[in-house]
């Protein structure tokens, strides 16, 4: 079954993103004011909120998805993710093979 996450987003309330087949979570440390989620597909969630400079987002992303995970596949209830920033957006994206 699958699982998701509950992230609050700013003038759009709580938005779903899967965490199903994740590869890797990280957040970009030129700006640290974007957490990227990476699927197995190649598939790529953008997360851009404030400034987190001590990676509270990507923290509280990974603690979501564990708890998301550790959840009885009968019980497909969202978790919901708490932040001490504010998310503006959540993009996915596709990323291109290379050549």
């Amino acid at each position: 079954m699958e699982k998701f996450i509950y992230i609050p987003v700013v003038d759009l309330g709580n938005q779903l993103v899967s965490v199903a087949n994740v590869k890797l979570i990280y957040e970009s440390e030129s700006t640290a004011k974007e957490t990227l989620i990476h699927y197995n597909d190649g598939t790529v969630t953008k997360i851009s909120h404030d400034d987190d400079t001590d990676y509270s987002v990507l923290l509280a992303l990974q603690n979501a998805l564990v708890a998301s995970l550790q959840k009885s596949w009968t019980n497909v209830a969202p978790v919901t993710l708490s932040l001490n920033v504010e998310v503006t957006s959540i993009t996915n994206y596709t990323i291109a093979p290379e050549v």
